[in-house]
Order: C-alpha cells, then structure tokens, then sequence
C-alpha cells in the first residue's frame, strides 16, 4: 500500500467513527415476530386449502359411489304434467292383463270390463294400449269398507291413470270418492317398496270425520299398490311437504295391512256394475268372513218381486281375506240385483255385517 492509500483509509476511518447509527432490541424482535406470524399464516393456509381439496374430492366420491354403485333404481311413473309418451301403433296393442294381487277365482275370464264399461284410458289417445287395474272407492251403504271396480288405463302410466279414475268417481252410484276431485297428482315414484305419491294442496280441502278421514286414505293406499304391488307401501306428500290433516299427519309410509285387519272386508268383482251378462252368472269377488262364510240373494227382475233365489257360498280361507266364486241359479231375460254379505255369528251385537250389491243385466 502505497502513502496515497494510507492516508484515504485513515481519512475514511476517521469519517466512520464520526457517524451515529441506532439500534433498537425491541424493533428487531418485532420484525421477528412479524415474519414469524406471516410464515404459520402461509403455513395454515395450505393446510386449510389442501383440507378444502381433500372434502371436494371426498364428496365427489361419495356422490360417484352411490350413483353408479348404490344407486336404487327410480322407476318412477311420468310426471301428469309432462306430454304423454306417444302411444303405440294399433296393431299393437295386447290384451288385458288380469290385475295384480288377484287370486284364481276373482280373475276369471268373467272378470273381463263389459263393453262400454271401461274407463277412458290416461293418455286419451285411441287406440293407446291399456291395461286393465282396479280402482277403489268406499260404499254408502256398507261402512267401514272398501269396493272396487276394474277401470282400463294407460299402460305408459298405470299408477297416475288408476288415481285419475278414483278422481274421476265410480260408475256405482253406491259407491263414492272421498277425495276432492279436482284434487292434481304432481308426481308418482317408486324406490324400493315404497311409492311416493305427490298431490296438489286441493287434497286438503275436504270434510271427513276421523273415521271417513282413514278410509280416504285407504283408498288411495290401495289403488296405488294394485297399479304396483300389494306388498307395496305409500308415502303421500302435499306439494312436497307431509300431508297433515286436523285429525293426523301421514308423515311414513303406509301399507294394505291384511285380511280381517284390512280395509277390505267384502267386495264383489263380477257382475261389474252395470253389466249385460248371459245366464248362468257367475259371481267373483273377495271377503274376509268368519269361517269363510257368506250369504247371497238375488232379486228382480220386477221390483216388486221380492227376493228371487238366495243361498251361501264359501270364500278359499276363512278368517281372512280370500276370494270368492259361485254361480247363480238360471235367471231370465231383465235387470237384477244380488247383494252378497258377511256371515254375522254375533248376531248384529258387533254391528251389520258388510254386504255388497250389483245390479246387472241378464241378455
């Protein structure tokens, strides 16, 4: 190093020892703590953002698994509001089937509709292909208890054309609907045994006791299933909501329930109401009687002849409900009426036994 440079070096250090820089212990911890706070904020935010990932992902999975694995299938009827599956060409439409649920007796090839007797199908389309289910109501002259009568809807929609034609009323005028008829069926569907039956909240509108109130339910319960299966139960919802009454509110899904606990106890299938029959008749239907037996009487064909023949008839089981079959003695030419009704061993001390009535025509 040569003088020059000595004498600069010692000039610098002069200078350097001649300026004042100030050192704060607390600003430096705090600048500490500062980076120390934003690197865990870095650090749980990635934790936070890769738990946010995994749950996406998670549910992802769980909605994957259940629809291509677990998913019950939905064989649900097409909703009322939807346009109508276009209905087959005519030369395709098969015969009727015999309605689910009903054994050998009460499906004999006499239980067929009359002509003219049927209902119009649902899709209101001729020549739509329809099949044949039946419908029920509750008589006005034998309560409690449920009738029937066979109605012809559309195949594409059994279920929503069997509700339509309870709506619609009986063609018994012993017979009637307790539901309110102008009553809209939103929606019908099927998962599992259970059937969920959506109606529109004018459902509601109707004036029943408690008693009545259970039998209207019954009849819907016991429509739907027929267009299913017996073993079937209903959920019936109000616009989406549980249907709740003054009286109860249906919130589960209901059943048939069985012989003498069943809504059922006494029906007639054939003669349908109405009917132009040929003799000898033959008279089917179903009955929950004590030692399976039941009585029948036959009157007309003039209204003042009183009771023309009368007998008794066995159901296949007794103590439940079983169906029925006989045939009456040889009737000529005219209207008639036979009424069918329980065996009563008390003797009217538990009420009148249930009966039934149909008036027919013999050609």
């Amino acid at each position: 190093m040569n003088e020059l440079e000595q004498m600069l070096r010692a000039d610098l250090r002069d200078v350097a020892g001649t300026v004042d820089i100030p050192i704060s212990v607390d600003a430096v911890a705090a600048e500490r703590d500062r980076l120390d706070t934003e690197e865990r904020r870095a650090h749980w935010g990635g934790r936070v953002l890769a738990a946010a990932v995994a749950a996406v992902l998670l549910t992802f999975a769980v909605w994957w698994v259940q629809t291509n694995v677990f998913r019950v299938p939905d064989t649900a009827v097409p909703n009322p509001l939807q346009t109508p599956v276009a209905p087959p060409p005519v030369d395709s439409v098969s015969p009727t089937p015999s309605p689910s649920g009903v054994s050998s007796a009460a499906a004999s090839p006499s239980a067929s509709p009359t002509p003219g007797s049927a209902a119009p199908t649902a899709s209101g389309a001729p020549g739509a292909r329809t099949v044949g289910t039946y419908v029920y109501f509750v008589p006005t002259d034998s309560f409690p208890n449920l009738v029937r009568e066979l109605k012809q809807v559309s195949a594409e929609t059994p279920a929503r054309g069997a509700l339509e034609a309870m709506l619609a009323g009986p063609s018994d005028p012993e017979a009637a609907n307790l539901w309110n008829p102008a009553t809209r069926i939103l929606g019908i569907a099927k998962h599992g045994d259970v059937i969920t039956v959506d109606l529109s909240r004018e459902a509601l509108d109707f004036n029943l006791g408690a008693s009545y109130e259970g039998f209207m339910v019954d009849q819907l319960v016991w429509t739907v299933t027929e267009a299913f299966a017996p073993t079937d139960r209903v959920l019936i919802t109000i616009e989406g909501r549980e249907f709740a009454t003054g009286h109860n509110v249906y919130d589960r899904p209901m059943g048939r329930g069985d012989g003498t606990q069943s809504a059922v106890r006494l029906l007639i299938d054939t003669p349908a109401h109405g009917a132009t029959v040929s003799s000898p008749v033959r008279v089917t239907g179903l009955a929950a009687a004590f030692e399976g037996t039941i009585l029948w009487e036959v009157r007309g064909p003039d209204p003042n002849s009183g009771v023309v023949a009368e007998g008794v008839a066995q159901t296949d089981e007794g103590m439940t409900l079983a169906p029925f079959a006989f045939d009456l003695p040889p009737l000529g030419p005219g209207t008639y009426e036979v009424r069918v009704t329980l065996d009563d061993p008390s003797g009217g001390e538990a009420g009148p036994p249930a009966s039934e009535t149909k008036v027919f025509t013999v050609g």
